[in-house]
């Protein structure tokens, strides 16, 4: 049976105001930054130069901070003749503007078995990419970046292609690699849904952004998504050490933002507990929205949910993850935006992370859905159930394998599925859409 937990309201307070900054016990002042960690040029196959990207950006998309990142197989570095990384590195530099703007030089390296990766804080570049490239050479990849400290990388749109492995299933490789790999990207709510909790699981510590991947003039305006850095000031060193901080969240809301820490340790770091503490939680927009869902995940499924609130958000309560390897906050908006903190770690348990990913290889799809939701556990039988925000039940299968639910006679939502497979129970939330 699931873990019980001990839920303790001790404290809640809001703010209809919007604040950049935030303040938390013992780990000092940090604002939200917003901007994108994944766009292309004309230097491969994208539109525009690498200074018109960044001054389109500042300028008329208001970021924060941009990343150029063509893909590596495309730029060279040969002055005088085909300088486009030393000119998109040039680029960066000439249109940063420390507590103003923030550009970033990087580049992708990408493959047609494994997927695609983000390289940042370095000089070089691969000269071999084409051999990396065409090979899919993972390992002698993961050891380029571990050899060109302090560069650092980001796993990018996972589930994106059918053939890309997914880093061969997000495998845990090393301590070493783990602290060189802090950011996961989304690009949709089903990547964050299949991936992040998955990768979390196999033992990575990584931490959420949300990209545009732009391959047209639209550098911050392609949609309202955004990649948030809770840094001490808006320059390339402070986001940098945020980012491999873990301070870091994914939202489609470019207004909104999102902080947690458990036991006043910030998102991103490690906490020891054996018993309940507190967990610190806010929600931000400048709108502001109201807020259908405010979930807390662990490693062990969903937690709780606070359920709807309106206006902005600033609670502290306790609670006792006790078991679980991690925890983060997925909050869902009126107008169907998500946003995800990146986790605290908890150390210490009992429970592993080999064990916690027991049945990661669970699929339920699509979801956000519409008519049809499939659910794939594999052998035995198994039960699902489907609830409302309000915990009433709206449906019940017992199944095998596999099975398809007609979903035309639930209105649209959001709604919790319980799977109750092998003596253990798997809580997942899925959206029914509007669009039918």
């Amino acid at each position: 049976m699931p873990k019980k937990f001990l839920i303790k309201l001790i404290f809640v307070s809001c703010s209809t105001l919007f604040c950049k900054s935030l303040t938390t016990q013992g780990q000092g002042s940090f604002n939200a930054y917003f901007g994108n960690l994944h766009s292309h040029t004309s230097n491969s196959d994208g539109s525009g130069e690498p200074a018109d990207a960044y001054n389109y950006a500042r300028y008329t998309a208001g970021l924060d901070f941009l990343a150029v990142t063509d893909h590596l197989e495309q730029i060279v570095n040969i002055p005088l003749i085909d300088p486009e990384w030393s000119d998109c590195q040039n680029a960066a530099n000439n249109a940063t503007m420390n507590g103003t703007f923030v550009g970033i030089a990087g580049w992708e390296w990408g493959s047609p078995l494994h997927g695609h990766v983000n390289v940042f804080n370095t000089a070089d570049i691969i000269d071999d990419a084409g051999n990396l490239w065409y090979t899919t050479n993972l390992p002698g990849f993961y050891n380029w970046v571990l050899n060109h400290s302090p560069a650092f990388a980001q796993f990018n749109h996972p589930g994106e292609e059918t053939y890309f492995t997914n880093w061969n299933s997000f495998a845990y490789v090393s301590t070493t690699l783990d602290n060189a790999f802090p950011l996961i990207e989304f690009q949709s709510v089903e990547q964050a849904e299949n991936f992040y909790e998955l990768s979390l699981n196999n033992g990575w510590h990584l931490s959420p952004v949300w990209n545009q991947d732009n391959h047209s003039a639209d550098w911050g305006t392609k949609n309202d998504c955004r990649a948030g850095i809770w840094a001490t000031t808006l320059s390339r060193p402070s986001l940098f050490e945020a980012i491999l901080a873990g301070r870091t969240f994914a939202t489609m809301d470019k207004n909104a933002s999102i902080w947690i820490d458990l036991n006043s340790i910030a998102m991103g770091g490690q906490t020891t507990i054996q018993s309940a503490v507190p967990l610190h939680i806010k929600l931000s927009d400048s709108n502001p929205e109201s807020w259908i869902s405010i979930e807390i995940v662990t490693s062990n499924g969903l937690m709780m949910d606070l359920g709807a609130h309106t206006g902005n958000l600033d609670t502290t309560f306790t609670i006792d993850p006790t078991g679980a390897n991690w925890i983060f906050v997925r909050a869902l908006q009126a107008d169907s935006n998500y946003l995800w903190s990146a986790p605290v770690y908890i150390t210490g348990t009992a429970t592993s992370a080999k064990e916690a990913c027991r049945y990661s290889g669970i699929q339920i799809f699509p979801n956000p859905a519409t008519t049809i939701l499939t659910l794939m556990a594999g052998d035995g039988q198994h039960l699902a159930e489907i609830y409302d925000l309000c915990g009433r039940l709206q449906y019940s299968e017992i199944f095998r394998k596999n099975t398809t639910i007609d979903l035309r006679n639930l209105p649209a939502g959001v709604y919790l599925i319980k799977l109750y497979t092998d003596g253990e129970t798997i809580v997942k939330k899925v959206v029914i859409n509007q669009d039918r």
